[in-house]
């Protein structure tokens, strides 16, 4: 039983989990702000093409394993799915009584810390991984669990399409943000640079800002 809660809690957020509990069978809630972030592997599938099954999930396991931990330590943040090579996660989702501009900094913070992250592993494995991080701040999101028997918890929302294609166009090593998110977190003393225009799929032109 503590092996199934144990499992349960490293798919599930704690919050969603105790819902569960409670016997609510059907859990959706809207999100009226929060940050998106989308971190990728920079050409995973051809670092990984002349390596054995368990060297790549090895790998990955290792990396996500280190993104994992640390997103215990960022309060707001919630790891939302692995998508392939990329991890996503969401900050803000259960503390809609705070300010954006808060969720939005830990949003950066984390993004900061994956980094660091990253260079520590490629020492570790001996190897040159890149990756690149895309974040938006906005909503609202709809957040909530789907399914019947595999239940997994998920968000959806334009929120979640505009950070993934931030990610597209970042540039590996660094975090591309959202305008939104930028006005947010301007005043913390970020070294952030203005990319301009950058054209999204789907959205078309909107201003970018990278660390």
């Amino acid at each position: 039983k503590k092996q199934s809660q144990d499992l349960l809690e490293q798919i599930m957020p704690a919050k969603v989990l105790s819902m569960l509990k409670e016997g609510k069978s059907e859990i959706s809630f809207s999100v009226p702000s929060a940050s998106v972030v989308f971190v990728d592997i920079v050409n995973f599938s051809g670092f990984s093409s002349d390596l054995s099954p368990q060297q790549i999930m090895g790998t990955l396991s290792t990396l996500f394993g280190a993104f994992d931990v640390w997103i215990q330590k960022f309060p707001l943040m919630t790891k939302i799915k692995l998508i392939g090579d990329t991890y996503m996660s969401a900050c803000g989702l259960f503390a809609t009584d705070i300010e954006p501009k808060i969720h939005a900094k830990q949003g950066i913070d984390f993004s900061l810390r994956v980094l660091s992250i990253l260079d520590d592993t490629n020492i570790k494995l001996n190897v040159s991984l890149e990756i690149r991080i895309g974040i938006n701040s906005d909503g609202p999101v709809i957040a909530g669990v789907l399914g019947t028997e595999n239940r997994v918890f998920d968000i959806i929302g334009d929120t979640i399409n505009v950070a993934s294609r931030l990610e597209h166009k970042c540039e590996p090593g660094h975090i591309l943000m959202s305008a939104k998110t930028y006005e947010l977190v301007k005043e913390f003393g970020y070294n952030i640079i203005p990319k301009g225009a950058i054209f999204l799929k789907g959205k078309g032109d909107m201003m970018a800002y990278s660390i």
